[in-house]
């Protein structure tokens, strides 16, 4: 809620030359209500270099800000991505809080920080607390003109808290609730000198998880400063730094529906096996399990305002991070009441240098008013992994079984210390990246007329991929070199009917590494084929009416991937790179302000995904199929009310997520889920309390695959509850 307080004194207006009239008027209190929704007129740094509000954005652009998060309870990355227009999160431990969205997953959607590109999702993503955070911005859609190889079906920026010397203070929060989970949170912004801010956010978060054994924690620290040097040019230094732990659950296995105690129908078999929910929290993973992080980014950019309309820019970053695992991840049941488990090991040293410099310029082409930036980018990427993997033989998988009911799981350390585990080649492997890429871009937005907007890009890569390997059991030494020229583009028009709606299309094409979309393990037979490539059509509207108290937005999409790894039809033992992928969908998203007291918003998105083209190993063909974790509709509803004369203000959610498959065959159906969250805020002479309760029918559900795709599931956490206090000073 806004106030705006008309002080008396403001009312004494009249006077006369030769008498003092005074004439005072009642003080009065007029209240705006806040919106809870991304306006159309936000500015995302993730749709464009350009400065381009969503209004202008020939593209589904999205920002979940801060305070969307606080009011829907997003503690995560994960839960603040299930709240965007057709997205759902999730992930194994493998690979912790990827996105899918639009009928791609994992390394098919970008992340960016502040901007910035690290690696694919599925390499880099780990779980973090959303209170660093200003925003999130969501781009629909092929991205690679904008980011490089690899965004096909979307591109999030998060975005840090930055320094305001119009905003400076101090913030803090605190939480605890069900499962032994609390966070804390600190923010401190202040003005130094004449010319300069500095602002650091540190959050702490730590769980005893849903699930047994499966302790969390996460640490994020981000700093910032900002200088005046001189009155064109300002330096941004900043510094992240993300340390996380976790004794990972990697999935609950499905059993025979005969050996179930409890039988549940939260997926549907092929083989008629079931989760038990008798065993459905229950942890399979070894008893010192390890999933961490350590990670350190620092930036540097200074910015040139060379003339009015012109802009110079270099940002200049390292990251390093550390991390590893050591975890029983893939599970299968065994008759009578056996779980057959595997051993994984692995270890990431990940270095990347980046330097990107772009000039912008706004002026006017014969009268018509012209947005442009070009720039070049350079990244250099060092990356090295040691990886253990059982060999899946019968007297490992008899050793690293364990009972259905067993309450101690083994050690890591005493199960790897038996080397026969691991015998065979390509189980115990070494091997260093290195990845030089350079770019060159360019962006540009021509208003034809008030009306008509062209928004154009251009991007070409060149990457250079070398890879050595060493195999540790069979002392084999194996390296090869790679080169690749992906071209990007964009084209896209935007038509103003009225100030207040404007329709969109736009056509753009992007590329990925052959199979997971990931550069940095694609192996030598990989490396040879091209890169996919992906391209797009999307027609939408954008709107407000009601005088600006209802927005909404609608898209309509296409998109289609190419050169998909297959097998060869006539000779199946062949891998090529044939296979299609293809979704096509409807998003709509609208927020209305129904009363100054009550605020509606939600999103609703269907999709119809599948594989065109696709055979696997046994001459299987995947066509028709559904991509794993990819539901075919997920819809969000909020609402918030601020009770009348009262300091209280309550507040719902409601998700609904369609069924999903969990592997390629479709055999494993994860069957739709209905959830829903209440809270109720109480504001304070300082501060607001808030109780909320998660989950509130406390549905068992299954959201996203497990390790092994083929027999686990990850289980949704039951009702939960939570007090939590912010304040800010």
């Amino acid at each position: 809620m806004v106030k705006y307080i008309a002080f008396p004194a403001i009312a004494t207006l009249l006077a006369s030359t030769s008498t003092l009239a005074q004439v005072t008027l009642q003080s009065i209190e007029v209240t705006a209500i806040q919106d809870q929704s991304p306006s159309l007129q936000a500015t995302p740094a993730v749709g464009s270099r350009l400065g381009l509000t969503v209004r202008e954005t020939p593209a589904s652009a999205e920002v979940i800000t801060q305070e969307m998060m606080e009011r829907r309870g997003a503690r995560t990355f994960e839960e603040a991505l299930r709240g965007s227009v057709g997205m759902t999160a999730g992930g194994a431990p493998g690979s912790p809080s990827v996105a899918s969205t639009r009928g791609f997953t994992g390394s098919f959607i970008t992340y960016l920080f502040d901007g910035d590109r690290v690696a694919v999702a599925s390499m880099v993503s780990r779980p973090q607390d959303t209170w660093n955070y200003e925003r999130i911005e969501v781009l629909k859609g092929p991205a690679s003109v904008l980011y490089g190889e690899g965004a096909i079906g979307a591109a999030v920026n998060f975005v840090t808290k930055r320094p305001d010397r119009n905003n400076p203070g101090a913030e803090a929060m605190l939480s605890y609730g069900s499962f032994g989970t609390a966070r804390t949170g600190v923010g401190l912004g202040v003005n130094v000198g004449e010319s300069s801010a500095f602002r650091l956010d540190y959050s702490h978060q730590q769980t005893d998880g849903y699930v047994d054994r499966n302790k969390q924690r996460y640490d994020n620290l981000t700093m910032g400063f900002t200088t005046a040097l001189t009155r064109d040019l300002t330096l941004d230094l900043t510094m992240d730094y993300a340390n996380d732990s976790a004794r990972s659950y990697q999935g609950t296995p499905l059993v025979p529906r005969a050996y179930a105690l409890q039988p549940t129908d939260i997926v549907s078999d092929s083989t008629g096996r079931v989760v038990d929910r008798s065993v459905a929290f229950r942890n399979y993973n070894v008893d010192d399990a390890q999933m961490s992080a350590h990670s350190l980014w620092t930036r540097a950019k200074l910015t040139w305002q060379i003339a009015p309309e012109w802009k110079l820019r270099n940002e200049l970053s390292y990251y390093t991070a550390d991390r590893a695992w050591r975890n029983s991840e893939s599970y299968a049941f065994a008759a009578p009441q056996r779980i057959v488990r595997d051993l994984v090991g692995i270890t990431h040293d990940h270095q990347i240098l980046t330097d990107r410099l772009d000039l912008s310029n706004t002026s006017s082409i014969a009268g018509m008013k012209n947005r442009f930036v070009a720039g070049l980018e350079y990244t250099k990427t060092d990356f090295s992994s040691n990886r253990d993997f059982s060999n899946g033989s019968t007297a490992a998988n008899t050793a690293l079984s364990v009972g259905e009911f067993a309450t101690f799981p083994g050690s890591y350390a005493a199960f790897a210390a038996n080397p026969a585990l691991y015998a065979g080649a390509g189980n115990r492997s070494i091997f260093n990246a290195q990845i030089p890429t350079s770019s060159l871009f360019l962006e540009d937005a021509l208003s034809v007329s008030d009306r008509w907007t062209i928004v154009g890009g251009l991007r070409q890569d060149y990457v250079k991929l070398d890879r050595q390997s060493l195999d540790l059991n069979t002392r084999a030494l194996t390296s090869f070199s790679q080169k690749y020229k992906p071209t990007s583009g964009r084209l896209g028009v935007v038509f103003a009917i009225d100030p207040d709606t404007s329709v969109y299309a736009q056509y753009t094409n992007a590329s990925a590494p052959v199979g997971t979309g990931n550069l940095l393990l694609l192996s030598a037979a990989n490396g040879a084929f091209s890169l996919s490539k992906g391209k797009q059509l999307e027609v939408g509207i954008k709107q407000s009416v009601f005088g600006g108290r209802f927005d909404y937005t609608v898209a309509a999409y296409k998109i289609e991937l190419d050169n998909v790894l297959s097998r060869d039809f006539s000779n199946p033992t062949l891998t090529v790179n044939s296979g299609k992928q293809s979704a096509r969908g409807l998003e709509f998203a609208a927020a209305w302000k129904a009363t100054r007291d009550l605020t509606l918003s939600g999103n609703l998105a269907w999709v119809d995904a599948q594989f065109d083209q696709l055979i696997e190993a046994g001459n299987v063909s995947r066509a028709g199929n559904t991509p794993p974790n990819v539901p075919k509709t997920v819809a969000n509803l909020w609402a918030d009310y601020k009770v009348p004369g009262w300091p209280v203000r309550v507040g719902a959610g409601v998700n609904r997520t369609g069924y999903s498959y969990a592997n390629n065959a479709n055999t494993l159906r994860m069957n739709g889920f209905t959830t829903a969250t209440a809270y109720a805020t109480w504001t304070l002479p300082k501060g607001e309390l808030t109780f909320r309760v998660r989950n509130l029918t406390d549905k068992l559900y299954a959201y996203w695959s497990g390790a092994n795709s083929n027999n686990q599931v990850m289980v949704g956490a039951p009702r939960s509850f939570e007090v939590s206090y912010r304040a800010a000073f």
